[in-house]
């Protein structure tokens, strides 16, 4: 069976499915008729399947039966026959039983073996996604996922549904071992290991590209270290367990740029047995993660500015930065969950809790934070600001003047400080002691943010004002 692309269909069908689609939710039995008639035409076409799937499931639900389980494991053996015999007969009889029950899962497993049967494993896939969306705690689902698209060649696939699986199975030694896998084809896909040629001519290839002009060498720099990653992707295959093999290759993507595969081998050396007592890892992993995700906003930026009405990238961009604040504040959570002691992790918390205006709570972690010497003064500073933030200005005024008191030489942090207690005084309606503030400032650094702005202002109000 080939597949077939939504964009290859008629554009007569085209606009059938963009209408199916929007009549999803107001009137899926429509959409299912309309869906239902477009794949016996097309059953190459996994897009139209996947809405056909969405549009059964708004009209039939999707609740499961009490003898699903039992029925599923005694029908094994027949749904490999009807297979074996038939395959595009098994795949027809098995869209029959869905239009039924959406969720069926033997039906979704008949798909996913006559897939295979017909080499069309983008279509097993989409049946192995299914079954894992409708019973997500049937570990083999993942694990069969990952493998489906290993096969396929679909390396970053594969990684994403051994990964989701993870989560909710830690530690599952299929899945990892799926993970090993993809990551060592991807990376021996990057470096073209993979193409014809021995070992030889590849050294001599990489030898010839590091003596390119000076003008492409960020390009030579990244070419080598992904060779260089691949190469080191066949040493960990006989020694999976050396943490130095797997520092090395996340250094080596890191230098390509490549955040996405320089994770994916973290992770993996994190399972290792040196892997898993090494805390630092963890932190370098969240890093990663970050800079991932400021990287992806930096690209998007550049978009919007490009092309300001790009609405796609705006609504990217700020998904994008959802995701990340999320993302930050989780791991920060769970850092300080872990360990409670360290006040580094007190203090980023208290801070991204601030930033979040979770006020209350941002206080705690800052209050537990000025324990250690080396954050007091700045998390006085950002205990104020959340107090100023709070409206308990009188609080706010003590912690600011307390940080002021403690910072004795005139460097970012004081001005920090004492910016942000003039700013209070403003919001008390107390401009001259504001202004005072100000001041301070202005005769250490004049073009100190608006200070210079704020103090003429102030002046300029003074006038005509009868002392």
């Amino acid at each position: 069976m080939k597949k077939v692309a939504l964009t290859e269909l008629d554009p007569r069908l085209q606009k059938q499915v963009s209408a199916a689609d929007q009549q999803m939710k107001t009137n899926p039995q429509y959409a299912v008729e309309v869906l239902t008639s477009i794949l016996a035409r097309n059953p190459g076409c996994i897009e139209v399947r996947r809405s056909l799937r969405k549009a059964q499931k708004a009209m039939l639900g999707t609740k499961k039966g009490m003898f699903d389980g039992l029925t599923g494991a005694l029908s094994s053996g027949k749904i490999a026959k009807a297979v074996e015999a038939d395959p595009l007969a098994a795949l027809a009889a098995a869209e029959e039983a869905l239009a039924k029950k959406p969720i069926d899962a033997n039906a979704n497993k008949t798909i996913a073996l006559a897939a295979l049967k017909l080499d069309f494993p983008e279509l097993a896939a989409f049946a192995y996604e299914e079954l894992a969306t409708n019973d997500p705690t049937e570990i083999q689902h993942f694990v069969d996922l990952a493998n489906v698209w290993i096969s396929a060649g679909e390396n970053d696939q594969a990684l994403s549904a051994a990964d989701s699986g993870l989560k909710l199975f830690p530690g599952n030694g299929d899945l990892q071992e799926a993970v090993r896998r993809a990551s060592v084809n991807k990376t021996m896909k990057k470096g073209n290991w993979e193409d014809k040629g021995d070992f030889q001519s590849k050294l001599k290839d990489k030898d010839e590209a590091l003596r390119l002009d000076q003008s492409a060498r960020t390009v030579t720099d990244a070419a080598t270290a992904l060779a260089q990653a691949a190469e080191l992707a066949q040493k960990i295959q006989t020694a999976p367990d050396n943490l130095d093999l797997y520092r090395e290759i996340v250094r080596m993507f890191l230098i390509a740029e490549d955040f996405d595969s320089a994770i994916a081998w973290l992770q993996r050396g994190r399972m290792t047995t040196l892997g898993k007592a090494d805390t630092s890892l963890e932190r370098q992993e969240s890093d990663l993660v970050i800079r991932r995700y400021e990287r992806i906003s930096k690209q998007l930026r550049e978009s919007i500015a490009g092309n300001p009405v790009d609405a796609a990238s705006k609504e990217a961009l700020q998904k994008n930065e959802i995701e990340l604040n999320d993302f930050r504040l989780k791991t920060a959570i769970s850092l300080v969950e872990r360990y409670p002691n360290d006040f580094a992790y007190r203090y980023e918390l208290g801070i991204l809790l601030l930033a979040a205006n979770r006020l209350e709570d941002a206080v705690q972690q800052l209050q537990y934070a000025q324990r250690n010497p080396k954050f007091r003064q700045p998390a006085l500073l950002a205990i104020g600001r959340a107090f100023t933030l709070g409206g308990k200005y009188d609080l706010a005024i003590e912690q600011l003047t307390a940080a002021k008191s403690e910072v004795l030489m005139m460097n970012d942090l004081k001005k920090e400080i004492i910016y942000a207690l003039g700013e209070t005084y403003e919001k008390m309606s107390k401009a001259k002691e504001a202004v005072d503030e100000y001041k301070i400032i202005y005769m250490a650094d004049s073009g100190y943010r608006d200070v210079a702005k704020k103090i003429n202002d102030f002046y300029e109000g003074q006038k005509g004002v009868p002392a």
